[in-house]
Formats: C-alpha cells, sequence, structure tokens
C-alpha cells in the first residue's frame, strides 16, 4: 500500500517524470560520449571531443537526481493531467514530424537548405503569417550557424545532394 502511493505520487508529479525522462537520455548521452573516438596523438590533452559532452551528462544527471529527490516544489502542486489539460497536440506532433522529416531529408537537401526549409515550415506551423519575414529570419538562421560551425568550429556541413546537382549540373 505504501509502495502504491509512493509510486502514485512520484507518476503524478509532473517535475518528477520530466526529471526522470531527461535523466534516461542524460545516461544515454554519457554512454554515448564514451564512444566519441579521440586521436591517439591528442589523447593526452585536457580538453578532448568527449569533455564537453561528458561534462553536460554529468551535470544534467546531477541536477536531474536533485530534482527527484528535493523537489523545488512541494508534493502537491501541478499534477500531469493538469499540465496537459488545454495542451496544443497538433503543433507539437507536426514539429515533431517535421524534424523527422528533416534529419531524414538532411543528406539531399544539406545543411543550409535543410535549415531553412525546417525553419520556414516550423513558422508556418506556429502559424506565422509573414511569409516574407518568416523566409528571412529562416535564411538568417542558417546562414549565421552555417558560418558558425564551419568557420569558427571547422566543422565540414554537407552542401547536400540537390545542390550538387544544380552547381555541378
Amino acid at each position: 500500500m505504501l509502495l502504491k502511493i509512493i509510486t502514485m505520487n512520484f507518476i503524478n508529479n509532473k517535475d518528477k517524470v520530466g526529471s526522470s525522462f531527461i535523466l534516461l537520455f542524460a545516461l544515454i548521452y554519457l554512454n554515448a560520449a564514451f564512444d566519441i573516438s579521440i586521436h591517439q596523438v591528442l589523447g593526452n590533452e585536457v580538453m578532448t571531443a568527449r569533455t564537453l559532452p561528458i561534462y553536460l551528462s554529468i551535470i544534467t544527471i546531477v541536477v536531474c537526481l536533485l530534482q527527484i529527490f528535493i523537489p523545488a516544489r512541494g508534493e502537491a502542486d501541478e499534477t500531469i493531467s493538469d499540465a496537459i489539460a488545454g495542451f496544443q497536440w497538433k503543433p507539437c506532433l507536426l514539429l515533431t514530424a517535421s524534424m523527422l522529416l528533416y534529419s531524414l531529408t538532411f543528406k539531399f537537401f544539406g545543411f543550409f537548405i535543410g535549415t531553412f526549409l525546417f525553419l520556414f515550415i516550423g513558422f508556418a506551423i506556429l502559424k506565422e503569417k509573414r511569409y516574407l519575414l518568416s523566409a528571412a529570419v529562416a535564411a538568417g538562421v542558417a546562414g549565421f550557424m552555417w558560418v558558425v560551425l564551419t568557420q569558427m568550429f571547422d566543422i565540414y556541413l554537407d552542401s547536400g545532394d540537390l545542390f550538387r546537382l544544380l552547381v555541378e549540373g
């Protein structure tokens, strides 16, 4: 009986359930971070490709455990059913589907065109009617991210099959 009460209080508390999901993802992320390969020459450096992912996942795990065992709010706060009452599921599911579509078409469209389309479609899903402004913001954000990732962090971003088809003919 006590276990049932504790379980129901845990399952019906949106903060604890949310923290549990984030904790699960942080544990998976930590496991994946240890699989990041490190060049033999750079293996003894202080900062490697693993450093930031490992520290981020450890910090996330600690914060989630604190939230689960020492919640910031009381047990009588908003329940999950109260939290999702009136939630707009259609835009959420459409944005999730567009994110999946973005990941599936990334090789064809490439970073810039794919990101532009993803952002523009996201604005349309969120009912933004100023399409010219949406296109300008989507292009600006995609361009800014491309510059930051390629020029500052020296990350290769594929231009995509569509770009190569149009440019190389």
